[in-house]
């Protein structure tokens, strides 16, 4: 190796590790079973492009088609390490070996597969509102996510999200924050993209970790060209009839602009209130501050997770709310695993997703 090529950090030397016992399973059993060292060369070859571009474990510059392969090619083997041992037992029980290692093989692709290029699921929940007004009971509320914007989510992949839910023509739009990657290259597509969501009260947004990755006032000026409405520390009343909601937007806590508070500060006494908060760690400040409901967003689910089992995931590394509905008192929480995705462009058990939220009196 030249003297002049960069040393390798450690979290890409503990990547590629941990990248190679991913597939090795996969690889010994596939050269085992064809007595050849070419599953083995397959491994490398598919591998070796991405990790060449590789940065950070959670950053790399391999163009998307590349990062699909090779992402989906480790998926497919980890699923299929998994396998191994139920399907040795299956084919000791009596069934044809063909066919388990055949339907393994198909399932684990599959798997691989989607876990690339699954579109968004779409959730739909009910929350019962203590004190909610009868003309807001059905209220409904659509949330986006972290759409993080870029080399892997292109603006005409938001935009199709954004048609998914105006065809849900539904009362309110909730934008829940880091909607780039990094940088500014991205900055004026996704809010043209985001510009174009609907909805009879409007369209209200927060900020996230990510938006201040780049300018964040010129992130929040071009979103507001486009037509959204930005909520830093603050909020807005909504009007139904007689009834009114109040809709607040907290800023980023990790650069430490959020002011609960702030946002609190218009709030009419006994209305029902809306928090736009992209992390989820401030619900307990919300829930002390008797908010009915808080959206967040943040954790992508872990992007990684055990299927059905929310806690075991990675988020579980930055937040004890790492998806869907939480309640605690008259409070609720709704974490979105998000559109997008951070770092790789790959999701196994969590499914990205974009959610309707109706209300319901209590």
């Amino acid at each position: 190796m030249s003297s002049h090529a960069p040393a390798l950090g450690r979290l890409q030397v503990l990547t590629i590790l941990f990248v190679a016992l991913i597939q090795l399973p996969t690889v010994i059993w596939a050269c085992a079973l064809t007595h050849s060292p070419l599953p083995a060369l397959v491994a490398v070859l598919v591998s070796l492009p991405y990790l060449r571009h590789l940065r950070t474990p959670w950053q790399s510059t391999s163009p998307a088609r590349m990062a699909y392969l090779t992402l989906g090619w480790w998926t497919a083997c980890l699923v299929f390490s998994v396998l191994l041992l139920p399907a040795t037992l299956a084919i000791h029980a009596g069934l044809p070996r063909a066919w388990v290692w055949g339907g393994c093989g198909v399932f684990a692709l599959a798997v691989g597969a989607h876990s690339v290029l699954g579109r968004p699921r779409l959730r739909r929940l009910e929350v019962r509102v203590e004190g909610l007004a009868p003309e807001l009971d059905g209220y409904r509320i659509g949330q986006i996510s972290d759409v993080h914007c870029g080399p892997y989510v292109p603006e005409s992949r938001v935009a199709t999200w954004v048609a998914r839910l105006n065809a849900l023509d539904v009362d309110l739009m909730s934008v829940t924050g880091d909607l780039i990657t990094q940088g500014s290259s991205h900055v004026e597509a996704v809010s043209r993209a985001l510009g174009g969501l609907r909805a009879r009260d409007g369209v209200f947004a927060c900020m996230g970790n990510h938006d201040y990755f780049t300018d964040g006032e010129h992130f929040v000026q071009a979103l507001e060209r486009q037509g959204l409405t930005v909520l830093r520390n603050r909020g807005v009343v909504v009007k139904r009839g007689n009834a009114s909601l109040y809709v607040a937007g907290v800023d980023d806590t990790w650069t430490s602009r959020h002011d609960l508070r702030r946002a609190l500060a218009a709030r009419p006494d006994g209305v029902p209130t809306v928090l736009l908060a992209h992390d989820p760690n401030l619900f307990p400040q919300a829930q002390a501050r008797q908010i009915e409901l808080t959206l967040s967003g943040h954790t992508h689910g872990g992007q990684l997770a055990v299927p059905g089992v929310r806690d075991l995931s990675l988020a579980r590394f930055i937040s004890r709310w790492t998806a869907g509905l939480y309640r605690q008192g008259r409070s609720w929480l709704y974490v979105n695993r998000g559109a997008g995705t951070t770092g790789p462009p790959v999701r196994l058990g969590a499914p990205a997703e974009l959610a309707v939220i109706t209300l319901r009196r209590a």
